[in-house]
């Protein structure tokens, strides 16, 4: 009989686990992304807008924790390919908001739904309890990072205008899970890969 990992240990491996996994999820969200002329960056500026709405360059940086400089160029593709659209705000004249177009909006649902297929293949070892109660805590993971990276970027401001990732999709029907894995706070350069989960 295989003895119990002690704690310790355990907790010791988390960086190695989760690096295996982003690795694995990445591969899979690539491959399944490259046939709709997508990258991971570009599927979780689609996927953000489409659940939070219109958002600044600078609060989808804070969101995604992407460099804001890397942000302007990613906007800049995904404008190329009439996916998003700079829109001047109502409210502050000297900034625009990024809307999606329909386009972006059918490449999102696209997306969604090939992501999905590569999220089973992810959590193949896992059943839909397992699959949920990972989901959770993975979201208050990247929550609370998401929370310490927005304090770095605006120093003073106790609030951003982004919510935390949800765990729970209208419906109950699917879960998205954002996989960032910060280099270093306040100037990450990650992908965020987001899979959408169903319960099997």
């Amino acid at each position: 009989m295989r003895k119990p990992v002690p704690a310790g240990q355990q907790t010791g491996r988390v960086g190695q686990l989760l690096f295996v996994a982003q690795q694995a999820a990445q591969a899979l969200a690539i491959e399944r992304l490259e046939p709709l002329g997508l990258s991971p960056r570009a599927w979780g500026v689609l996927s953000t807008l489409a659940e939070s709405g219109p958002l600044t360059q600078i609060e989808l940086a804070t969101t995604m924790s992407i460099d804001r400089t890397a942000m302007v160029y990613l906007i800049d593709e995904l404008e190329a390919q009439t996916l998003v659209e700079r829109v001047r705000s109502p409210q502050d004249r000297r900034a625009f908001l990024i809307h999606l177009t329909p386009s972006g909006r059918r490449a999102q649902r696209k997306a969604a739904t090939a992501l999905a297929g590569a999220a089973d293949t992810l959590l193949t070892p896992l059943d839909a309890a397992e699959r949920r109660h990972l989901v959770d805590l993975l979201a208050k993971v990247a929550a609370h990072w998401q929370q310490v990276s927005a304090s770095q970027q605006n120093p003073g401001t106790s609030q951003t205008r982004p919510t935390a990732p949800s765990s729970k999709a209208p419906g109950g029907q699917r879960t998205a899970v954002s996989t960032p894995a910060p280099q270093r706070l306040g100037r990450s350069n990650t992908n965020a890969n987001r899979l959408t989960l169903r319960d099997r």
